[in-house]
């Protein structure tokens, strides 16, 4: 009979042995001010070409509208692999995270 040996031991890292500590912050997420409120772009999933970058001064509906022109006109052109029939659409929301006391500085 063969004596029993104990299983190995995973090493031990630095990492494990710190301590460290949380608290809980009340966080509100709001549209950013800084930042355009959103933006509505579309893209050709054959060629990878985007729609024109909107103007910032225009509704969602209005630049959602832009894109889907853009997509029909797209899909017009007489490509040298063909037409072009699918397309995505990227709808981009910048939020902003504002928490009620300090945490510490912002990463940008």
């Amino acid at each position: 009979m063969r004596p029993h040996r104990p299983l190995p031991r995973p090493p031990t890292t630095t990492d494990m042995t710190h301590r460290r500590r949380y608290r809980y912050v009340e966080m509100s997420l709001a549209p950013d001010p800084e930042a355009t409120p959103y933006t509505v772009r579309a893209r050709c999933l054959a060629c990878d070409d985007l729609s024109p970058e909107p103007d910032p001064s225009e509704s969602i509906t209005a630049q959602h509208e832009r894109a889907q022109r853009w997509c029909t006109r797209h899909a017009a052109r007489d490509h040298a692999d063909g037409r072009h029939f699918r397309f995505a659409a990227t709808v981009t929301l910048r939020w902003r995270v504002t928490p009620a006391e300090d945490i510490g500085r912002a990463a940008l």
